[in-house]
C-alpha cells in the first residue's frame, strides 16, 4: 500500500511539471528606408491534447489485463491516426492561428511589415499542452 501511495505521488509530481519546446523560428530583414517603424507583437494560443498518451497512461493504470490491452490498442490507433510531421499536440480549433492576420490588420493598418520574427512553440503539462504562435515585427507607417 505504501509503494502504491509513493507511485501515485511520483506520477502526480511528474504530471505537474511543465516542459517548453521551441518548434520553429523564422526571421526576416528590417527595412528602415520606407518610413517610421512601430513595433508590432502578436501572440495567439490554443490548448492541445495528446489522446494517445492519455490512453497509454490509462492502460498502465487499468485494473485488469483485458482493459489494459484494449486501452493499449486505442493508444496505438490514436497514434497511427496522427502520424506524420507535427509540431506540438493536436488542438481542438485548427484555425486558432488565423487570428494572427486579424491582429495584424488591427495593429498595422498600412499592411507594410518588416523585420518579422515568427515563433511556434508549445508548453507541455503531461498530456495537455499550450500551443503558441507568436509574431513580432515592425509596421512601416
Amino acid at each position: 500500500m505504501k509503494c502504491l501511495k509513493i507511485a501515485l505521488l511520483g506520477l502526480g509530481v511528474a504530471s505537474l511539471s511543465a516542459c517548453s519546446q521551441l518548434h520553429h523560428v523564422q526571421l526576416s530583414d528590417i527595412d528602415q528606408t520606407q518610413g517610421e517603424l512601430t513595433p508590432v507583437s502578436i501572440k495567439v494560443n490554443e490548448i492541445g491534447f495528446d489522446a494517445s498518451e492519455t490512453a497509454r497512461i490509462a492502460s498502465d493504470m487499468a485494473s485488469s489485463e483485458k482493459d489494459s490491452e484494449n486501452l493499449q490498442l486505442v493508444a496505438t490507433v490514436l497514434a497511427l491516426m496522427n502520424m506524420g510531421p507535427s509540431t506540438g499536440n493536436p488542438v481542438y480549433n485548427d484555425h486558432y492561428a488565423d487570428q494572427v492576420m486579424r491582429q495584424i490588420d488591427t495593429q498595422c493598418p498600412s499592411h507594410n511589415l518588416t523585420g518579422l520574427t515568427s515563433v511556434r512553440e508549445s508548453t507541455s503539462f503531461g498530456t495537455v499542452s499550450g500551443e503558441v504562435v507568436r509574431v513580432d515585427g515592425y509596421c512601416i507607417n
